[in-house]
């Protein structure tokens, strides 16, 4: 019995690890397709520029996907070298099908999206947020004293890629909106836009005092500025909110890191604790 399930074992995390390792795989090359207008009439920014919105960042902001993609090719390296390191791997245990999920999820959002599909492509991102939710609570970010080879192999990678689509479905509901028309209703577009902004600020300030995500803000600083940017000349006012909301959130990231600066990974290198 002992040598079945030795056995079950076995298979069942080499299975996760080869579908987390095909699953990335094919997000990348299906993100690969869908920018340069391979998988349908439009590309990707094609898209953003037919349902531009208030909300809509700067152009330079979506190079953030270079990162988290190059994050997300050293966690599945990182659960390849963790398995034949130990053979019992506790952050696989713990993805399991959740990264695999994520990256299906990617690949068919961008596929929604590039065919002009906004309703759909909302639902799928909605969909990929609650998985890397789920994933951020499975693996425990950043709630325990951890080495720095977790923080930066695992934490990281899934904590950036939450936070960067967190902005990117209120952005895609934005989109949504543009492409029913709607106006604003009673409040004008302007006001939506801050009141989004004010939200995804509320966000990022509760994965700081709840989880101690600081990164998550430092990329919702990111993307905050290049609303900034990308309104500065067209509206004024959305762009002080957005610089203000992302000058708060550095002050706060900045008092939490100093706070916390005993288990910072820089501390951690200087202790060893690798």
């Amino acid at each position: 019995m002992y040598l079945l399930s030795e056995i079950y074992s076995f298979m069942k995390q080499i299975t996760l690890l080869i579908l987390n390792s095909l699953s990335l795989v094919a997000a990348l090359y299906v993100n690969y397709l869908g920018a340069n207008a391979r998988l349908g009439s439009y590309d990707v920014s094609d898209i953003s520029s037919l349902y531009e919105n208030l909300f809509t960042p700067a152009a330079y902001a979506f190079g953030i996907w270079g990162l988290i993609y190059f994050l997300l090719l050293t966690f599945v390296v990182y659960q390849w070298y963790a398995w034949i390191r130990t053979r019992d791997d506790y952050e696989l245990k713990r993805t399991g099908l959740l990264f695999t999920l994520s990256n299906i999820l990617n690949a068919f959002w961008i596929y929604a999206w590039v065919n002009d599909r906004p309703g759909i492509s909302l639902l799928l991102m909605f969909a990929l947020l609650a998985v890397l939710i789920f994933l951020v609570f499975r693996l425990r970010l950043e709630i325990w004293d951890a080495p720095v080879r977790i923080i930066a192999f695992v934490w990281w990678p899934v904590c950036i890629y939450t936070a960067w689509v967190i902005l990117a479905s209120i952005a895609n509901f934005s989109a949504w909106l543009v492409s029913l028309g709607w106006n604003g209703g009673f409040l004008s577009e302007i006001a939506w836009s801050i009141i989004m902004l004010l939200i995804a600020t509320a966000i990022y300030v509760l994965m700081i005092y709840y989880r101690n995500m600081r990164e998550a803000a430092l990329v919702g600083i990111w993307g905050m500025i290049a609303i900034a940017v990308r309104q500065w000349t067209l509206n004024p006012v959305v762009a002080y909110v957005a610089i203000a909301a992302s000058f708060l959130l550095f002050v706060y990231v900045i008092a939490h890191a100093y706070k916390n600066r005993e288990t910072s990974p820089i501390r951690k290198i200087q202790r060893q604790e690798i």
